[in-house]
């Protein structure tokens, strides 16, 4: 094991160390394929001494740390194996006796334990042909829709309704759910799956947001290899894999970082900086040069040892903002220049990895490039058409046509960022009911208005996340403790629109008008056909280089007809997709010079297809030439 230098402590205290878990933590030695120890390396400036404990010892203090340069204790513990619990007993300054578990271990125990246990790491990932083809990446003229999933909730292996959390035995390991999820996400046509945060957490119902081991998979679904197979089986499927990263706060659970040496040494040191009401955790003081070597290095070991393809970061506002209190005096300029420094570090030693911002303010340019002024992200949640758009179709149908702009305000500002939109987990939560729930109507007009809304979303520009239930119209909200009622499939109207919206996410990837110009819509990618608010009928088209899709979303109760379209005489446009049955027969439109009308039924979307006019053969084209 390599020391730790004067170089290394001058680069952490100045933030700019971004391999500390390399230096940190316990590292296995080996000779060869033989272990012959462990090697502990802690940082903990307010401590006198510094004792490893675990079962090896029987937590006595029998293994006492050595001092090696400037707060850093190292221990070298010779036929020390794999899988052995451990923990620091910290002895401050002032006589206290603290035990916490390693900011940098890699793996740890059960909850409710809370020791971190060494770990040797062996396997071998098969993805090269994926790694390569990746750094060449790029997202933005790509179909991206993402399955955003929570391991321990997507499906057990028999059925809990325990509130206080699923027994281990309930989950999935990260291999034995691979091949389960694998083949679910194929035949839905997602491109790439996000996992909710899997991090070491001690609460099952903060849903992974409240971290305490950082560099540590969740021991609730396995070894950390076994996370590995999981990302590279899904690379080796042509799927990619997101993290969803938590850089704002932590868990203040007493094992963890919370004034982890007796000092607030990853945390502000004033109250009304350090404590997170809203969540009741403790908030990263990103102006420490510790924190920010500790974060940087810490988004550098899951892309460099997991082969992670994207990066969701946790509520930016919170980060951009003080407290989340949108106002120009309260913007946090020592997080900002630390977010982007993230965003640096990533696109210059991890091509073709997509960072992602879930950000609910309007501060400008975050999906602008550095060198522009900007913070660097490649795509930012559209929370605002999420929120306008499920506000749109909670209301009665006599009322939509007063509230039209919920639907159409996203195109105003659209080219302002790099949008991705999300109905995520956050928003079949805490009483607001699930998508479908959301819906006006009784149990059958749902659907139908839920077919015309997912229509709508996957035909509007900007990339796609899905949350896990969604797709089969799940009617329950989401608890973390139990799995998703896969029971409903078995129900015709769950199982019809489960098909129509595996219809529509394939319909979603395989036509590049809906993505190739996601970013440049407004001069090449979208037009608007028809806006009727009397009507609540929108219209519109999509384009790439040599295709047209006209959408016509009718998301009145009553059907209309003879709507006029303003559309190219001479032109085809055939239907290729109703959000009522997927057309079994010939259904086209010819427009003339006055355009063409169309009669929609009720609560329907229609997908057309311009059809490109036959180029006449070599033949044909010689004949007419004489």
């Amino acid at each position: 094991m390599t020391s730790f230098s004067d170089l290394d402590l001058y680069f952490m205290h100045t933030g700019e160390h971004t391999s500390l878990h390399e230096k940190f933590g316990a590292h296995i030695v080996k000779e060869g394929n033989k272990i012959l120890g462990t090697h502990f390396r802690l940082y903990a400036p307010n401590a006198r001494e510094v004792f490893l404990v675990g079962d090896f010892n029987d937590w006595q203090k029998s293994h006492p740390m050595e001092w090696e340069v400037d707060g850093v204790f190292q221990l070298y513990v010779a036929d020390l194996k794999s899988l052995q619990d451990y923990k620091y007993l910290i002895i401050t300054h002032d006589g206290r006796e603290i035990y916490k578990a390693d900011p940098y271990a890699f793996y740890s125990q059960l909850r409710p334990n809370t020791a971190s246990t060494t770990y040797n790491a062996r396997y071998k990932f098969k993805d090269d042909l994926w790694m390569y083809h990746r750094v060449n990446y790029d997202f933005k003229e790509q179909p991206v829709s993402i399955y955003e999933v929570h391991l321990g909730s997507w499906k057990q292996k028999f059925a809990n309704k325990n509130e206080g959390g699923a027994p281990a035995e309930a989950f999935y390991s990260y291999k034995e759910i691979a091949p389960l999820l694998i083949q679910h996400v194929k035949e839905n046509g997602y491109t790439h799956i996000e996992l909710m945060p899997v991090m070491e957490h001690p609460l099952d119902a903060s849903w992974g947001y409240q971290i305490t081991g950082y560099f540590s998979p969740t021991s609730r679904y396995g070894k950390p290899d076994e996370l590995k197979y999981l990302v590279d089986q899904c690379h080796q499927a042509g799927i990619g894999v997101i993290l969803d990263w938590v850089p704002l706060h932590f868990c203040k659970d007493a094992h963890g970082l919370y004034q982890f040496d007796g000092s607030w040494l990853y945390e502000y040191e004033p109250e009304h900086d350090r404590e997170n009401h809203q969540w009741g955790t403790a908030n990263f003081d990103l102006g420490k040069g510790l924190t920010r070597s500790f974060l940087l290095s810490n988004i550098k070991y899951w892309l460099q040892n997991f082969h992670f393809d994207g990066i969701r970061v946790d509520a930016l506002s919170y980060l951009i903002y003080w407290r989340g209190e949108t106002d120009e005096d309260k913007i946090n300029h020592t997080a900002i220049d630390f977010i982007k420094r993230v965003n640096a570090l990533v696109h210059e030693e991890f091509k073709g990895v997509m960072m992602i911002a879930e950000d609910s303010s309007s501060y400008p340019k975050v999906t602008h490039p550095l060198d522009e002024g900007g913070l660097g992200f490649d795509m930012k949640w559209d929370l605002g058409w999420m929120n306008d758009t499920l506000e749109y179709i909670s209301r009665p149908a006599v009322y939509r046509k007063y509230h039209s702009k919920e639907l159409t305000f996203g195109m105003f500002y659209n080219q302002t960022e790099q949008f991705l939109l999300p109905l995520s987990h956050d928003e079949v939560v805490h009483g607001k009911l699930s998508i479908v729930d959301k819906m006006n109507g009784d149990y059958e007009d749902k659907f139908h208005l839920a077919r015309v809304y997912y229509s709508y979303y996957f035909a509007h520009p900007g990339k796609k996340l899905l949350f896990m239930g969604n797709e089969w119209g799940h009617i329950r909200e989401w608890h973390e403790y139990t799995e998703m009622d896969w029971g409903l499939k078995l129900y015709p109207i769950h199982d019809s629109f489960y098909q129509m919206m595996k219809t529509l996410s394939n319909f979603y990837k395989d036509h590049d008008a809906f993505w190739k110009y996601d970013y440049q819509a407004h001069e090449k990618g979208f037009k608007w056909i028809r806006i009727d608010e009397e009507a609540s009928l929108f219209a519109f088209s999509r384009y790439s280089d040599d295709q047209e899709i006209l959408v016509v979303n009718n998301f009145n109760d009553q059907e209309l007809y003879d709507v006029h379209l303003d559309l190219p005489q001479g032109s085809e446009y055939k239907l290729v997709f109703s959000s009522n049955a997927i057309p079994t027969e010939n259904f086209s439109l010819y427009p003339d010079e006055n355009g063409a009308t169309i009669t929609i039924p009720r609560l329907t979307s229609y997908y057309l297809e311009r059809v490109q006019p036959k180029k006449p053969t070599r033949k044909k084209a010689q004949k007419k030439a004489k």
